[in-house]
């Protein structure tokens, strides 16, 4: 069976439903690439790798209290489940105490994108009928339009696809894109709320990708190069100017 990574990522999310989430669980024992996805597109995933690397020999003996039945994020459970053969109350106990913050939609959707290979994108349907439903599709969620006459104009870029994300229940598109070699490009639009504030354009390397962000108006927007060396400038200039608000 196979599963897409918007599955997986609702999977580490917790939200898929009982059947859906054993089916993932029965399929990650017997397919290490399923797994090295899962692992990869879970952000907590290198914390619980660097408490094993500094996990003692001996585990030290840990009081804990009679156990509570609850609902735990399906990621956790997940990356526990790998981990219960090495002391699994040691390790429950440091990644509490060191889990980074949450996550922010823009950190998210840098690890979706740095997933992104050529092949992945190669394949995908660009067709003008496939386009124009995706785009209305796209715009529709966001309640904007995507000004696609512009995005198809970037320079050095081939429109390649328009896809409905969602982030905590805020739709979130990706448009994305290949450059003159090939590789994966991306722009993305959330819709945030009409309070929410305004930021200016701020560029970071985010998992491994030279990214760019910016918010306006109730929206968020970012773009997403193929490298953290990825020069963002001619396309910045013209989608910072197109997405003013």
């Amino acid at each position: 069976m196979t599963f897409s990574d918007e599955t997986l990522l609702a999977y580490l999310e917790g939200t898929l439903d009982e059947a859906q989430s054993r089916a993932i669980e029965a399929a990650v024992e017997d397919d290490v690439e399923l797994e090295r996805r899962l692992m990869a597109l879970d952000p907590f995933a290198p914390v619980v790798r660097q408490v094993f690397e500094t996990l003692p020999t001996a585990a030290p003996k840990v009081d804990l209290p009679e156990p509570v039945a609850r609902n735990t994020n399906g990621g956790f459970l997940r990356l526990l489940a790998v981990a219960s053969g090495v002391g699994v109350a040691a390790v429950a106990l440091t990644f509490w105490a060191t889990r980074p913050a949450e996550l922010g939609w823009a950190q998210q959707a840098a690890i979706y994108q740095s997933l992104y290979v050529p092949e992945t994108i190669v394949s995908l349907d660009s067709s003008e009928a496939s386009l124009d439903k995706q785009f209305a599709m796209a715009e529709a969620a966001l309640g904007r339009s995507l000004n696609r006459e512009t995005l198809d104009s970037l320079p050095g870029l081939e429109l390649k696809r328009a896809q409905v994300l969602s982030f905590k229940g805020k739709p979130l598109v990706q448009v994305v894109f290949a450059d003159e070699q090939g590789q994966p490009f991306a722009f993305c639009v959330i819709r945030r709320g009409p309070n929410a504030p305004k930021a200016e354009v701020k560029q970071a390397i985010l998992s491994g990708l030279a990214t760019a962000t910016w918010a306006q108006d109730g929206y968020g927007y970012m773009l997403l190069g193929s490298s953290p060396q990825t020069d963002l400038s001619s396309e910045l200039d013209v989608l910072t100017r197109t997405f003013a608000g």
